[in-house]
């Protein structure tokens, strides 16, 4: 593994890559710098403090190679803040024209109350006790709908190593019917509904 460097245009700071080759894409910043003539103790200690962090990188890159083809996953590449991972989750997978990706994050952000949450508090149970929040908060298909999103960002924790089972295997996505909807519901509509309901849930059972 190596690391190179090169001056900025006004040569007052140096900027670090990792050196994989000469190919495209081969030279990807490590997003550290340095400055060239430090000016005071501060710049001189940012560049103490730089070139520690870039030896950081560097073994943890290292061990990311190493570790490929193995079961074993590097502790620095998890976060330790589960709403870190699920905001990136988002990010990533969200779509224009809708929205219930994000407002289930938003959602689940406003249950939790707090900023910081270990994947170790993802339990079954605080999973209930979201589905709960959801359906006091929302009617018809919409808790569903941010429920299932929200298993979605924990199967794909649970793939990424957080879980060794996922959180939400028993605690399926469900609607809230409207109290209107129901009263007005006929025997043989309900019948209908409640089969559209069971399949309406299993498609997002994963």
């Amino acid at each position: 593994m190596k690391i190179g460097s090169y001056l900025n245009r006004t040569k007052d700071k140096r900027i670090y890559y990792y050196d994989y080759g000469r190919l495209p894409g081969q030279r990807p910043a490590i997003g550290v710098f340095t400055y060239t003539k430090p000016k005071n103790q501060t710049e001189k200690n940012h560049n103490k403090q730089a070139l520690e962090l870039i030896d950081v990188k560097k073994s943890q890159t290292i061990i990311e190679q190493q570790s490929i083809g193995s079961a074993y996953i590097p502790p620095h590449k998890f976060k330790g803040n589960f709403l870190e991972y699920y905001a990136e989750y988002v990010d990533k997978n969200k779509t224009d024209g809708n929205r219930a990706l994000q407002n289930s994050f938003k959602q689940f952000k406003e249950f939790v109350g707090r900023s910081f949450v270990s994947p170790v508090d993802i339990t079954e149970n605080l999973c209930k006790e979201f589905r709960k929040f959801l359906l006091a908060k929302f009617k018809g298909e919409t808790p569903q709908g941010y429920y299932a999103r929200f298993k979605w960002v924990l199967n794909a924790a649970t793939k990424d190593k957080y879980f060794q089972v996922n959180p939400t295997d028993e605690v399926s996505a469900i609607p809230n019917p409207s109290a209107t909807l129901k009263k007005n519901l006929e025997v043989e509509d309900q019948v209908e509904f409640l089969g559209s309901e069971q399949l309406y849930d299993r498609l997002f059972l994963f």
